[in-house]
């Protein structure tokens, strides 16, 4: 079983698009979708944090193999747009996503982690502090040691024109989720052979 951690839910979602190529590929895996809409790593938002939901979604699931972590841009969005705050918001989210991978192994799951993906053209898009954030935490997961792969989402979903949005093919409309077919070019970024 695959256990994915967290993310936005909607419908025809990047996990259900990954399940039908687990499933054309006749892989013998299945798919624990554990969505929370608005889920933040450090505090509780519209439900438990992270850190806090850990147990219940991950370690005392029955069968779970690997888990994806797909976490961080509510954490970046909603902490004020300031140097100070933004900056101990990156920290503490790295410190959360060491502690994470170090539980998921000590339960000998493996361990993968997502980059964030843009959120140009929305809301939590301040023009520098937050985006800075999401560029920082996102160099850390692609060069961290702690996590057993990487998931580079952001690549899979920006603008190559600008970096800092969604492609517009792939945006829902509000600059911060993807349509089914930018979650489909999330779930087909995602290497079946780390699954095996």
């Amino acid at each position: 079983m695959i256990l994915i951690f967290f993310h936005n839910a909607r419908n025809d979602r990047w996990p259900d698009q990954f399940y039908e190529r687990i499933k054309a590929a006749k892989k013998p895996l299945s798919v624990l979708n554990q969505a929370a809409g608005g889920n933040r790593v450090l505090a509780d938002g519209l439900g438990p944090n992270s850190l806090g939901r850990i147990d219940r979604d991950v370690l005392a699931q029955t069968g779970v193999k690997y888990a994806i972590l797909f976490e961080g841009v509510n954490d970046i969005g909603t902490a004020a747009p300031n140097a100070a705050d933004q900056n101990s918001t990156v920290a503490r989210i790295i410190s959360a996503f060491e502690q994470i991978a170090t539980r998921l192994h000590a339960q000998r799951k493996y361990a993968y982690i997502a980059t964030i993906t843009p959120f140009g053209n929305n809301s939590y898009d301040d023009g520098y502090y937050r985006e800075n954030s999401r560029l920082a935490i996102n160099s850390w997961i692609r060069s961290n040691t702690a996590f057993d792969a990487v998931l580079d989402f952001d690549a899979a979903v920006r603008d190559p024109a600008n970096m800092t949005r969604i492609l517009p093919a792939y945006d829902s409309g509000d600059g911060l989720h993807m349509n089914p077919t930018g979650y489909g070019a999330i779930a087909a970024s995602i290497p079946l052979d780390l699954f095996c």
